[in-house]
């Protein structure tokens, strides 16, 4: 005699299984997708379902209590697209904190310029045929008005602009570079040309490059003052420059022109441009002032060998010569400013008037102009007159520094002055 178990019911719809645990067909459909109502579908008729009464006996028994709010397939959703949303976050920050900022700074490697962010951050790199002059660093470009980072066309991006002096710049002379945000090079100057005196001809070899920025046109773009002379002559270039680096206008000048201010004399809104050097021709310390938008000519000289041919009259505003002093007469060619400086109305020029060695004091005159360029002051330095009393002892000179003398010094000579 064989025995069975109780008959298995057969439920075969989902209205049978609803009726069975008690809920709504809708609530029966959900448990089967997120507790795992044990529901079998057969092939044929679409959506056609059934299940066995003891199954579900047996799955309300182990899963009667409710699952954990985690592990439905609704959370399991939600949290990958939480998750994909984090990470992308995530990953937008964590590139917005590696962006690179703005060219702020540059240094150089070997023969390479190398451009980075205020954050030390590489941009980019431009690598020239030969290494850097031992003298040139990026501080000393900087400081002497060589090298200039900002918006030079008005795009709100930062370009450089670069003076190159390479080993052998005695000789091939410098170059001036404007690159991009992104270092592609934009354009470059190769100053000075040949030109020539009575006497000789002084081929394309020019350095000692120093610049200024006009202030910005309407449009946002800057015009570049430019000075840089022959090497080792005396022929100097003042030119002014485009954004594009187009050649606007150029003065030409028989003797170094190393000091350069932008300022407005004469209160009309737009600067001029002073500058302070050496006057081979007169041998003499000068003061110019050029007008930005009318250079032209070249210098007139009172010794006809540094007369510049080939160029009609020099376009200066003002042309001054500073007196030579009864040291620099007998000791030296010319003198030598080393100092202009304009500050509120004054207009102050240091001459040195006789070079000196390290840790020696300097014979310095310094003279101090308003903005109509006359003089309102004229100091003899403690230096200045410490020499002459040493000169004077060595039997070098055969006189004492007298007021008189002093005085003489305040006959500026004006070969050109303002307004005429």
């Amino acid at each position: 005699m064989s025995t069975a178990g109780p008959p298995r019911r057969e439920l075969s719809c989902w209205k049978e299984i609803a009726d069975y645990l008690g809920v709504s067909v809708r609530t029966a459909q959900h448990w089967e997708t997120e507790r795992g109502l044990p529901v079998k579908r057969f092939s044929g008729e679409k959506g056609r379902v059934g299940a066995d009464a003891a199954e579900i006996d047996h799955w309300r028994q182990t899963s009667h209590a409710k699952p954990r709010w985690w592990s439905g397939p609704r959370f399991l959703r939600l949290w990958a697209v939480t998750a994909t949303a984090v990470v992308a976050i995530a990953g937008t920050g964590y590139l917005l904190s590696i962006r690179k900022g703005p060219p702020a700074r540059f240094h150089h490697e070997f023969e390479s310029l190398v451009v980075t962010d205020e954050q030390g951050r590489e941009l980019w790199h431009k690598t020239f045929p030969e290494t850097f002059d031992r003298l040139t660093t990026p501080e000393g470009l900087l400081a002497y008005h060589k090298a200039w980072l900002g918006d030079l066309d008005g795009d709100g991006r930062v370009e450089l602009l670069y003076t190159y002096s390479p080993a052998s710049v005695e000789t091939t002379g410098e170059t001036l570079f404007c690159f991009s945000h992104d270092g592609r090079e934009k354009w470059r100057f190769v100053p000075g040309r040949t030109v020539s005196s009575r006497q000789e001809a002084f081929p394309r070899s020019y350095n000692g490059i120093a610049f200024r920025l006009l202030p910005p046109e309407r449009d946002g773009t800057r015009r570049i003052v430019l000075t840089v002379h022959h090497s080792p002559r005396f022929p100097n270039q003042v030119a002014v420059l485009s954004h594009q680096g187009a050649v606007l206008g150029e003065y030409w000048h028989s003797g170094h022109l190393g000091l350069m201010e932008l300022a407005d004399l004469d209160g009309d809104g737009k600067p001029e441009i002073l500058m302070a050097g050496i006057s081979n021709g007169y041998k003499a310390a000068t003061l110019l002032v050029l007008d930005p938008s009318n250079l032209g000519g070249a210098s007139s000289e009172e010794d006809p060998d540094y007369q510049l041919q080939g160029f009609g009259p020099g376009r200066e505003k003002a042309r001054i010569l500073f007196p030579r002093t009864c040291i620099n007469r007998k000791f030296y060619e010319y003198g030598i400013p080393g100092w202009l400086v304009v500050q509120g109305n004054s207009i102050e020029v240091r001459v040195s008037e006789k070079p000196t060695g390290p840790g020696e004091s300097e014979a310095l005159v310094l003279y101090r102009l308003n903005r109509k360029l006359e003089l309102t002051d004229v100091v003899v330095a403690v230096g200045f007159k410490a020499i002459h009393r040493e000169l004077e002892a060595a039997g070098r000179l055969d006189h004492s520094l007298t007021e008189k003398e002093i005085s003489e010094l305040r006959h500026l000579r004006y070969l050109k002055r303002l307004g005429q």
